[in-house]
């Protein structure tokens, strides 16, 4: 607990997002590509996601409209897209958006703070290969809103290592300056 104190005196607040965070961001920012009308990807209208998700043609069978979606990144539209969808879609159900997590203070910072080049590599990311590029971010996110800065960090206690795809996602943000840390906490006394 000490830690985290020490951590937040550091910076404005620390929230645990774990992979919560991006993979909103990216389904608000992406839902047109995500809900595409592509044959044979939805059945009923009250389908969680489309069928092809975890299969290796999603991204593929989609690209013009992800294409789309992330030029935004090149001006500030996407601002504007995220935060409609937020407002439009609330509650409804998605492989993406944890609208648990997500309240309207966390995106605020979020996008005053992470830079598009960087969301766009994340979004890059995910889109690629979502059955295994969707997890592996870190749990916390810290923000420097003054400066308009953040820091993800991923905490490590006793015994605990860092699993494949955190490490893969690690070495992806460390190759791109993309700011993120590795926390290893252990117990007092000790």
């Amino acid at each position: 607990m000490r830690d985290l104190l020490a951590l937040q005196a550091d910076g404005d607040a620390i929230y645990y997002v774990e992979n919560a965070l991006v993979n909103s961001l990216f389904g608000l920012l992406c839902w047109k590509a995500i809900f595409a009308p592509i044959p044979g990807a939805f059945f009923h209208d009250f389908q969680y996601g489309p069928a092809d998700l975890s299969s290796g043609h999603f991204y593929r069978r989609r690209q013009r409209e992800f294409a789309a979606c992330l030029a935004e990144l090149g001006s500030d539209q996407y601002k504007a897209t995220i935060r409609q969808h937020f407002a439009a879609k609330a509650g409804i159900q998605s492989p993406f958006v944890a609208w648990g997590i997500l309240s309207p203070q966390l995106l605020e910072r979020a996008l005053w703070c992470f830079p598009a080049a960087h969301l766009r590599l994340w979004f890059e990311w995910i889109a690629r290969d979502v059955p295994e590029n969707r997890a592996g971010f870190p749990d916390l996110v810290q923000f420097w809103p003054r400066e308009q800065r953040y820091r993800m960090i991923e905490v490590k206690g006793p015994g605990d290592r860092l699993q494949d795809n955190q490490r893969r996602l690690l070495e992806f943000c460390a190759s791109h300056q993309i700011p993120v840390a590795v926390c290893y906490v252990r117990w007092a006394g000790s």
